[in-house]
This record gives structure tokens, C-alpha cells and sequence, in this order.
């Protein structure tokens, strides 16, 4: 056998070398002939539908990343090397899956679009190459050690890396593919301050746009609504009618969908018992420190006791040889005057140190005679009123006072006493039981970190169900879901706008929204595995649906859309009939005024009713720790803000004029600018915003090019042929 193997070596090279030549040539290369048939290529790339479907399913990895807590220091300040200084300002707290989201914004304008995701990469990848931008393997792994996965005190968090690492990566491409990810998204940084290293505004220009931002305006305004003009009109029949078949697209039923998903929650009970468990033991680690802290503390006392017996005995004085005998106290008493009723001195002692308070007159005075007044006998308040002369006599009192008498002395009369010392008691209330509040179940005790880490707890066991669908390529959901003892439910038909309860809660790090409305991101037509929703985390636990059924949105007759018809055309009537005389009624203002008139006596010529308004300003600005949250400006603000003093502004139709709800017409008087202590700061962030914005763009619009030259020949779409 081996001899024959020998002899005939050289054929087996020449068909070995014309197979590898068939491979490459033939089928555009070795990664078609082992990753499988292309469904996408780049230029002279080729993206095997398993290669797709990786990359695809890396575009949700800043969705996955650490939520619970924010970087500390010294993570922000690498994160800023990247980011920029303003990337902290935002208001969104600044934990691992915010940041990649932000770089991520290079690479996947749409999740829609993941053609354009790969294609971009693949452009990144190439551009740090050629402008020598690519960070290095070290870099990389300080970046995902130092901000990614680090506790709050700043240090690489081992066991968060593993467990995301072992339940996270096994559809991206592992460990490797999480740090190539990585690392384009780090390029994609350097890039950016590269291409857009040449491009700035003029500071002069950006600080008057700054200037009159922070400017603080005063005036007056008339301010017109259309729901005021609602009721005026009346539209006919006919109108409505009209109405309707003009706008008939827009009066449809709701798209109905039917799902079915699994609804998994932690078991709360053990979760609530595990937390009781671990305060138990942090208790009793506690206590059993300040039972050690109390022992030392007392050895330590009993030390310094001890030697400070010992330093004493060691120093107790001899004594003395004479003792001096003790002086006694002279007191030398000082002469007492006598007292104006011809009292001696002793008499007036004794009468001084007598203590008889008690005695005194009625308001502590002593008699003619020096004797306490005698006590007066107990009065009743009404009594004293009734006896008052300046009751009866006061003429301001008038038939009140006498009125008041006579009802005193009624009461008086009556067998009922009115002494205050026995009062009238109050009727009894009934006893009423009170209701037992309903006791709180495990998962209520549990607070939002306890339930948050019940939640992640089931990650990798969701992750593996959903491996296992995706496997079976999203056959048999039911068999593997009971296979996983995960329960089946099935919902009935609803609407986006009229989800059930039950499919209402809001998904965790997405913009998505509610679990409802992943049901209407699935396409209608499609694969089984195509219809089946990626997991998704909510503060309870973790969804995955499969789409079934959709009842398609249908036109609705007229009878059916006439009340909606209706109200939308006497709004549309409404709002024309206020623009109409809101633009007459500014030009009328303004003629006025330039006729010498203020802007208060034109407006009541007008029969307008005018409202001041004073310190018109930016919305303001609420700081958080690191974070900071601006509100939006105020439309006046927006209105008047380059109107010069003495005139009105351009009239300010809110939402805009052809929407329009609201109708406002300013007349500026005063406008200055407002400097306070962090002006020049927040100027320098703004500029540093604006040049950040502009490296985006700079980027951006590379990547468009870049995308438009490298020859993509995008997956095809259902129904394509």
C-alpha cells in the first residue's frame, strides 16, 4: 500500500494543487468554500449567511452591556479620551451599554440595515490602516477592563467579565469577536478626530449664537387659541363628506397581531430568601465586628487603668510635717436699714428670710399694713363678665352686650352646670375595626437592585432556550419551550395603541418600547425563525414571542370614520380661522405702533387682552452629580430671541403654522445678557460639542462614500428575485 502511495505522489500533488486552484478561483475564494454560499459581498469580500447572522446579532450587543451601575472617575476619564469632554454632560446615566451605544452610532445608523453595519466596519477597519489609527490588542483590553467591566471603586470586575463572557458571546464569535468589535468601534473615535481634525466654526460666530441664547427678554403678549375657534365652525355635510374621501388614507382600522411567547420570571420566594439570607449574614458579620471592636476597646481601657494605678502609686506624695490648722470663714454681716415702717434691723431679717410667697395679695402685693392680701373666694368667669360695668355700659357693645348678658344669665339658671371643671362629655364614637393591610408578596419586599440581580440571574439559562430556537431555526418553539419547563402563552388579537396588561411591560436598554411593540417589529412575512424576537429583559424578567398572525389594517367606511372626520376638519377649520387672524391682527399691532402707540393701548383698541411676560430665558438647566438635564426653551423665548427692543416678534405658531394650536404675539421691551458665574464654561462645552458634531458628520459622511464606492451586493429581501 505505502509503495503504491509512493508511486503515484506526484499525481496526488497535481490534483491536490488543481482542487486548491478550483477553490479559490472557481468560487471566489477559500472563505466561500468553507463559511458557505455568500448572501452579501463588499467589494471583493465575500459574507457567508453564517458570517451574517454574526454580525447582525453583534448590532444588539450595546443593549447587553452593564446598565446597573456608572463608571467611576477614572473609567469617565478614559471614556472622555474617546468620547470627548461633553459626552459626561448628557443627562443618561454614563454606564457601559450608554457608552458603546454612543460609539456605536458610527457603525449601525439602523438596525434595519445591518448590510450597511458590515460594510461599515469592513471601511473602518481599512481606514485605521491607512491613517494609522487602529488601537492596539493592550488598548483594547484596558478599554473593556477599565470601562466596560469595572466596579464602583474603579477596578476590573473578574467575575462580571466571566459571566458576560460565558452567557453573552456565543453568537458573536466569542471573546474575539467581542474585541474586534471593540476595537473598530475605538477606531471609529480616532477616525473621527482625524477626518474632522481640518473643520471648525468661527469662534466669534458661535459665541453670538451663545450670547443670545443667554439673554433674558421682558414684554408683553396676546396669545390666540384654536380651540377657541372650534366651536365657531360648523362644517356641513357635504364639507364633511368631501373631507373624508380627501383624506381617506388616513382613516383606517388598527393592524391586529396575534403572539405567542414564553414569560419568564425569577422564583421570588428564593429570591426573597436569598436576600435574607445575605442581610442575616451581613448582620451578623457586623455584629460580631462590633462585639470584637467592644472587646478591644474595653482590654484597652482596662490597660490604661491599670498602668494608671501602677504610674500613680509610684508618685503618691509623702506627707506633710505640719499640718496647718483650717482658718475659720468670717462672715461679717452688713448693716440693714430700717425699713420705711419704722421696723429695727431684726425684725426686717427675720421678715426677709421668711419664705412666704403663697401668702401674698392677690397679685403678690402686701396689705396697708404690711399683711398679704386675703385670697378672694373662687369666681366663675361668667361671673366677673356679667358683673363687668363695662359689659353693660359699653356703648360699643350696644344690644350685643346686653344680649350676651341675658344669654349668660339663662345658662346660668339652667340645672345643667357650666363649670369648667365638669364639662359636657363628648359623645362616643363607635368603635370601627381597621383593615388588615394585605401583606406584601416576596417579590414586593424585594428592592429594584435585589429584583435587577434575580433578573440578570436568568440570562444565560434564556440565553441558552434561545440558542436552541435559533438552532431549529425557530421551528418547534412549543416542544423546546416545554423541553426548558418554560410555560406557553398565547395572546388575542390587539392593537399597538390597546396592548393587553399582561404584554405591557417596558423593555430594559432599548428603544423599543413595551413587549407589545416588539410584536409589530417583526416582519409579517417571513421564516419561522425570521417571526421569533430576540429575548428581551424587562425589571420583572425576560420575554421572547413568536409572531402568528396579523389582521392587516383595512380603510373604514364613512359612517365609521365620521365623528374622527369630523373633529379633525373643524380642527383644520380652526386653525386656518386663527392663522387668518392672527397675521391680520400683527399687522394691525404694528401700524399702531409705529404710529406712536404702545403696544398695550393698540391691543385695547384691539379688544385683545394682553399678558406680561418678564425674564423670558433658556430652559433651565438641573444638574445631577456628573449628569445634567436641560429642559426645552420656552416659546416665548424661542420667539423673541433675535427680535431687537421696542418691536414684536415674528408671530409664533405652536407646534408650527400648519399644525397649529397656539397663536402668540410678543412685543419685546427689554432684552439683556444674563452672565453668571459658569458663562466662559459653558461656552467652551459648547464649542467642544459643536467640534464634536462636526467630527460625526465629518465621519459620517466618509463612511456614506466609502459605502457608495466599495461595490455592495446587500442580502436579498422577501420577494426578491
Amino acid at each position: 500500500m505505502i509503495e503504491n502511495i509512493r508511486k503515484y505522489t506526484g499525481l496526488m500533488v497535481v490534483v491536490l494543487v488543481l482542487l486548491f486552484v478550483g477553490l479559490v478561483f472557481l468560487d471566489g475564494g477559500i472563505s466561500k468554500a468553507f463559511n458557505g454560499k455568500p448572501v452579501m459581498e463588499v467589494g471583493d469580500q465575500s459574507i457567508s449567511e453564517k458570517e451574517f447572522n454574526r454580525q447582525r446579532a453583534l448590532m444588539q450587543l450595546p443593549s447587553v452591556l452593564p446598565t446597573a451601575i456608572e463608571i467611576p472617575e477614572n473609567s469617565r476619564l478614559l471614556a472622555k479620551h474617546y468620547l470627548g469632554e461633553t459626552f459626561l454632560e448628557g443627562p443618561i446615566p454614563k454606564t457601559p451599554s450608554f457608552i458603546v451605544q454612543i460609539m456605536a452610532e458610527y457603525l449601525q445608523p439602523s438596525l434595519a440595515e445591518p448590510e450597511r453595519f458590515i460594510t461599515n466596519r469592513i471601511n473602518i477597519q481599512k481606514g485605521g490602516i491607512e491613517f494609522g489609527v487602529t488601537p492596539s490588542n493592550d488598548e483594547v483590553e484596558n478599554f473593556v477592563e477599565t470601562v466596560l467591566f469595572t466596579d464602583t471603586n474603579g477596578n476590573f470586575d473578574q467575575e462580571a467579565y466571566t459571566n458576560f463572557t460565558k452567557s453573552r458571546l456565543s453568537n458573536i464569535g466569542g471573546i474575539p469577536g467581542f474585541n474586534n468589535y471593540i476595537r473598530d468601534l475605538l477606531t471609529a473615535q480616532n477616525l473621527s478626530k482625524v477626518l474632522g481634525g481640518g473643520i471648525s466654526t468661527e469662534k466669534d460666530t458661535e459665541r453670538e449664537l451663545f450670547d443670545i441664547q443667554k439673554q433674558e427678554i421682558s414684554g408683553s403678549k396676546i396669545t390666540l387659541e384654536s380651540g377657541v375657534y372650534e366651536g365657531r365652525v360648523k362644517p356641513t355635510e357635504e364639507e364633511i363628506r368631501a373631507y373624508y374621501e380627501e383624506n381617506m388614507q388616513n382613516y383606517n382600522s388598527d393592524e391586529l397581531r396575534k403572539i405567542t411567547y414564553v414569560s419568564i420570571e425569577p422564583d421570588w420566594d428564593k429570591a426573597l430568601e436569598k436576600s435574607k439570607e445575605a442581610k442575616a449574614k451581613a448582620d451578623a458579620e457586623e455584629a460580631e465586628r462590633l462585639k470584637k471592636a467592644e472587646e478591644a476597646k474595653k482590654k484597652a481601657e482596662e490597660a490604661a487603668r491599670k498602668a494608671n494605678e501602677a504610674t500613680n502609686t509610684a508618685e503618691e506624695p509623702k506627707p506633710a510635717e505640719e499640718t496647718a490648722e483650717p482658718q475659720a470663714e468670717t462672715i461679717t454681716p452688713k448693716e440693714t436699714p430700717p425699713n420705711e415702717s419704722g421696723v429695727g434691723a431684726e425684725k426686717s431679717t427675720e421678715t426677709e428670710t421668711s419664705n412666704s410667697p403663697a401668702n401674698d395679695g392677690a397679685q403678690g402685693d402686701p396689705g396697708e399694713s404690711g399683711e398679704p392680701a386675703p385670697t378672694p373666694a373662687p369666681s366663675n368667669a361668667t361671673d366677673r363678665i356679667l358683673e363687668s360695668k363695662a359689659t353693660q355700659d359699653d356703648p360699643a357693645l350696644g344690644e350685643i352686650g346686653k344680649d350676651l348678658n341675658e344669654a349668660l344669665k339663662d345658662s346660668l339658671s339652667n340645672e345643667k352646670s357650666l363649670n369648667p371643671l365638669e364639662p359636657t362629655p363628648a359623645p362616643i364614637k363607635p368603635v370601627t375595626e381597621e383593615t388588615p393591610a394585605t401583606p406584601k408578596t416576596a417579590k414586593e419586599e424585594l428592592n429594584g437592585a435585589e429584583k435587577q440581580e434575580a433578573v440578570e440571574a436568568l440570562s444565560s439559562s434564556i440565553e441558552e432556550f434561545y440558542q436552541k430556537l435559533a438552532d431549529n431555526e425557530g421551528e418547534d418553539f412549543e416542544a423546546i419551550a416545554k423541553d426548558s419547563n418554560y410555560e406557553i402563552k398565547k395572546s388575542e388579537f390587539f392593537s399597538k395603541a390597546d396592548p393587553p396588561k399582561e404584554l405591557s411591560a417596558v423593555i430594559d436598554s432599548l428603544q423599543i418600547g413595551k413587549i407589545s411593540d416588539a410584536a409589530f417589529e417583526l416582519p409579517e412575512n417571513g421564516d419561522s425563525d425570521e417571526k421569533l424576537s430576540d429575548p428581551y429583559r424587562t425589571s420583572d424578567g425576560w420575554f421572547l414571542i413568536r409572531l402568528d398572525e396579523v389582521e392587516d389594517s383595512l380603510p373604514l367606511a364613512y359612517e365609521a370614520a365620521k365623528v374622527q372626520v369630523t373633529v379633525d376638519l373643524k380642527k383644520k377649520l380652526a386653525r386656518k380661522q386663527m392663522v387668518k387672524e392672527a397675521n391680520a391682527l400683527y399687522a394691525e399691532l404694528t401700524k399702531k405702533i409705529k404710529a406712536g402707540k404702545s403696544f398695550a393701548d393698540a391691543a385695547k383698541e384691539l379688544d385683545k387682552e394682553v399678558t406680561e411676560v418678564t425674564e423670558l430665558a433658556e430652559g433651565q438647566t438641573f444638574n445631577f452629580g456628573q449628569r445634567s438635564q436641560k429642559l426645552p426653551d420656552p416659546p416665548e423665548f424661542v420667539a423673541t430671541q433675535y427680535t431687537n427692543p421696542g418691536e414684536i416678534s415674528p408671530i409664533y405658531f405652536s407646534p408650527s403654522e400648519e399644525e397649529a394650536t397656539e397663536a402668540q404675539i410678543i412685543f419685546v421691551e427689554k432684552r439683556e445678557l444674563a452672565k453668571k458665574a459658569e458663562f466662559e464654561t459653558d461656552f467652551g462645552k459648547l464649542y467642544e460639542s459643536t467640534t464634536n458634531s462636526i467630527r460625526f458628520v465629518a465621519l459620517s459622511n466618509w463612511l456614506y462614500d466609502r459605502y457608495e464606492t466599495s461595490g455592495v451586493i446587500s442580502p436579498k429581501r422577501e420577494g426578491q428575485q
